[in-house]
């Protein structure tokens, strides 16, 4: 049985959890501590799947209780509940917290949100791939553009524009600032997929704070892995996104849906990132053998993980809480035909999106690149619209250079 552990130096609050929760008892085994140092003792004795603490308490806060449990437990997925939104607070939570709730929380809400905290849990079977996506605090980021970012914030006339277009580009920054500010801290009616909006509603004090306290640059040693570029990935990625929001768009689809299908466009190859970066080795050994023995880059990551980094990004960015349309899409991208919208969604937009910027790439691979899955569109009624989506990918568009 799943393991939810609730921490609160309230009585009253625990008591009134317990009641809202009593229903959910036949399929989780609930459990209630009034202290940080009690929470990390149950969790020494039994697995915890998730954790959900407030912030304020004496003797050990809820920040540092989670920078504890991230250290020692880094497979549990990490929740908190409180009324406390201070700035100092919000910033010292980045890191180790992974959702945020806010209280007074809907029952409705708070059941939903530890739900689909348990079914990320259960998207990998490979705990050492748990344990390593839960351990990622913040993605790489390209060196130029952390410094074209810290550049634009010294400026005294900073532009809110200008640093949405920077932000845009890069997946780890991204990310993170849709973590943050969809968070319940903000109390926003429905969630953001926008960044220039995102931006917006962060303000450049907290998104300077964010940036320092991420510590981008430092996240990704190219040298680790010579074999992986950054720099190309990310170039995929952006085109994909550019090429994803122009398939929504000619569907006619609203404002939300283009913003969701650009980001998932943007962070769909994520778990390259998580790999590549957290275990260097594997992935190299992953790369070698698609390149040996001419064999997709899926079929060489299964067999070495029993996982795709589809999966693995799927599963971090539902950790995170990130929409889930966009979960779906970057987990099902090569996978269209799992999907459990019945027709046009995020997810048919990027696995063609991401088949068509490989093509528009024309980059010699090392191994079998993609295919579309066409007999996933033919079920959907979509293969007529293929050839109008080609035509999109053939307009002018601007290339985002990193060097």
């Amino acid at each position: 049985m799943k393991q939810l552990l609730f921490v609160d130096d309230e009585l009253r609050v625990l008591q009134g959890l317990e009641r809202q929760l009593r229903s959910m008892c036949s399929a989780w085994q609930i459990n209630f501590v009034s202290s940080g140092s009690k929470a990390l003792e149950f969790m020494a004795a039994v697995p915890v799947d998730v954790l959900v603490t407030d912030l304020k308490m004496p003797e050990m806060d809820g920040a540092q209780l989670l920078m504890e449990v991230q250290k020692r437990h880094p497979a549990t997925v990490r929740l908190v509940l409180s009324g406390h939104a201070e700035s100092e607070l919000i910033m010292r939570l980045v890191g180790p917290a992974h959702q945020f709730l806010s209280k007074p929380c809907d029952p409705q809400e708070l059941r939903d949100a530890i739900s689909r905290a348990f079914a990320v849990r259960d998207l990998l079977a490979n705990e050492q791939l748990k344990r390593l996506a839960t351990q990622v605090n913040s993605l790489p980021t390209l060196p130029s553009l952390y410094l074209q970012l810290i550049q634009e914030l010294r400026k005294p006339d900073t532009d809110i524009q200008r640093i949405s277009e920077i932000v845009a580009q890069d997946i780890g920054l991204t990310t993170k600032i849709l973590q943050l500010v969809n968070s319940a801290f903000f109390g926003l009616p429905q969630p953001i997929s926008c960044t220039a909006d995102a931006v917006q509603h962060l303000g450049i004090n907290t998104l300077r704070d964010l940036v320092l306290c991420l510590q981008v640059f430092s996240q990704f040693e190219q040298n680790a892995l010579p074999e992986f570029s950054i720099q190309e990935l990310f170039q995929h990625s952006y085109q994909t996104a550019v090429f994803a929001r122009k398939i929504a768009v000619a569907e006619k689809r609203d404002a939300i849906f283009q913003d969701q299908c650009f980001l998932a466009g943007l962070l769909h190859d994520v778990g390259k990132l998580v790999l590549a970066t957290g275990l260097p080795a594997q992935y190299a050994r992953v790369l070698n053998t698609a390149r040996k023995l001419k064999v997709n880059l899926l079929e060489a990551e299964h067999a070495e993980y029993g996982a795709t980094h589809a999966e693995v990004g799927g599963y971090l960015l539902g950790v995170w809480g990130l929409l889930g349309p966009v979960v779906e899409a970057v987990t099902l991208h090569h996978r269209p035909k799992d999907a459990l919208s019945r027709g046009f969604s995020p997810v048919i937009a990027v696995h063609v999106a991401d088949i068509f910027a490989n093509d528009a790439a024309l980059c010699q691979k090392d191994w079998p690149g993609n295919e579309l899955d066409r007999a996933c569109l033919a079920r959907l009624g979509l293969t007529e619209r293929l050839e109008i989506w080609e035509t999109k990918f053939s307009e002018p568009r601007n290339l985002v250079t990193v060097g």
